[in-house]
């Protein structure tokens, strides 16, 4: 059996002093890795789904390789709307933390994939990016995957967030229905816990590891529930099982009625 820790939208500050929506991201990024580790780890690997920093430079990405490089367990990073991904594989390609997009581990294999639109915060799959998954799946075909991406490709009900689910989410869900080794796809962006299902893959999402966006809101809107993190277990016979666990206190300092970040 092999054990995963997703975690994501970190939203690390260029500056240790800064916060986010009245939130110290920095603080919380450690606590959840902290708790998650304490609880359930160790992990096979940890997945982190995307925007890793808000307003990226190289000093933000260094922290984050310190912390992650601190659990001396394999980590793929994938970049969000927020992200410099140049940036990110430049720093966060150290040791046992890369950006790498094909992972093997045991019978499995994790695709990652880049959903960044640049310029804007909406998904989208490049050409490239749906042939990548297509020559993965299609190369290992025995091998049971499980699939990696920030933005959402599944509606959320909040009218806000669902203007920057990727774009081209039916040419994905097609992709997918064509290979029956694919066991589910994951991702961030939503900073809440979602799961549903599509022609029988599983259809996950992590909580963000800072504020979590209130559920079926049709304007931005953050509710003050705890951080959290995900945990897949990927067992030997192609079937798995997922959790979203969080911290047992609410956020500090989160300014409830702010309209966007």
């Amino acid at each position: 059996m092999l054990k995963i820790l997703q975690i994501s939208d970190l939203h690390i500050l260029p500056e240790t002093t800064d916060t986010l929506l009245g939130v110290d991201t920095e603080f919380y990024f450690r606590q959840v890795l902290k708790a998650a580790h304490a609880e359930h780890g160790p992990f096979d690997l940890i997945l982190v789904s995307g925007d890793l920093a808000q307003g990226p430079c190289p000093a933000s990405y260094r922290r984050i390789l310190k912390q992650l490089q601190s659990y001396g367990t394999t980590t793929l990073c994938l970049p969000g709307n927020h992200d410099d991904f140049d940036l990110m594989q430049a720093i966060l390609n150290e040791g046992v933390v890369s950006c790498r997009k094909h992972l093997r581990l045991q019978n499995w294999q994790i695709v990652c994939l880049n959903s960044q639109k640049p310029g804007s915060p909406v998904g989208e799959l490049r050409l490239e990016e749906l042939d990548f998954l297509e020559e993965c799946l299609t190369a290992q075909p025995d091998l049971p995957a499980l699939i990696a991406v920030h933005h959402h490709c599944v509606a959320t009900g909040s009218g806000w967030l669902d203007s920057m689910q990727i774009e081209n989410s039916a040419a994905l869900l097609a992709l997918l229905e064509r290979h029956p080794q694919v066991k589910a796809i994951t991702y961030g962006h939503v900073h809440q816990e979602m799961t549903a299902s599509h022609a029988g893959i599983g259809i996950f999402s992590a909580p963000a590891t800072c504020f979590q966006f209130e559920p079926h809101s049709s304007e931005f809107s953050v509710e003050n529930v705890p951080p959290g993190y995900r945990i897949f277990e990927l067992f030997e016979d192609g079937s798995l099982e997922s959790t979203c666990f969080r911290l047992s206190e609410p956020l500090r300092g989160l300014k409830t009625g702010a309209h966007g970040y």
